[in-house]
Parts: structure tokens; C-alpha cells; sequence
């Protein structure tokens, strides 16, 4: 079962597009045969300048990585996550976290 859970999500984004976009992803780690080592989706991060969305991820042992996807040719492109979407998710992540038990959504 595919897992849409996310830590941080660009709202300028619509859920629908982002829910096509982590398919795409899935598909592109199966494909690539990390689903062994998958851990969780971290965040999806708009670049408008370049339309393309970063998806970052982190497998199950800790480490970070990211796949950015063309928003128009869907062109998959795999790297590492910048500095600042790992900050960006780190905060949401504080953010939840001091949140009392019952307002974690």
C-alpha cells in the first residue's frame, strides 16, 4: 500500500498533483529496485522558476535523498536533497513534535 504521508508539503501545490507526483516517484524507486530500502517520504518542495518539484525521501537507514520530477515533461531527475528543504522539513518536523499528542495531524 503506497503511503502519502508527508512532513512538509509546498501548498502552493494541489493535492492531486501531489499525489501524481509521489506515483511517479514510487514507480521510479520500484523501477530502480530501492523499495527493499525505502524508508518514508520526507517533503515535496515547488521550484517555480524551473517548474519542477522536489520530492525529498529518506530510506530506512537515515539518509536523505530527493528526486525532482518536471512538472510539464515529467523528466526524473535523481540527487541530493539542497540544505534548505531539509531545513524547511526539520521545522515542520519540530513544529509537530511540540504539538500536545491529539493535534499531531
Amino acid at each position: 500500500m503506497k503511503d502519502y504521508s508527508l512532513y512538509y508539503w509546498d501548498r502552493r501545490l494541489e493535492e492531486a498533483e501531489v499525489k501524481e507526483l509521489l506515483d511517479l516517484a514510487w514507480d521510479e524507486l520500484y523501477e530502480l529496485e530501492f523499495d527493499q530500502v525505502f524508508g518514508a517520504w520526507r517533503g515535496v518542495h515547488l521550484e517555480p522558476e524551473t517548474d519542477t518539484v522536489h520530492i525529498t525521501w529518506e530510506n530506512m537507514y537515515g539518509a536523505s535523498l530527493m528526486m525532482s520530477i518536471h512538472r510539464v515533461t515529467r523528466a526524473i531527475r535523481n540527487d541530493y536533497p539542497r540544505d534548505e528543504f531539509i531545513e524547511l522539513e526539520q521545522a515542520e518536523i519540530e513544529r509537530l513534535r511540540s504539538l500536545p499528542p491529539g493535534k499531531r495531524k
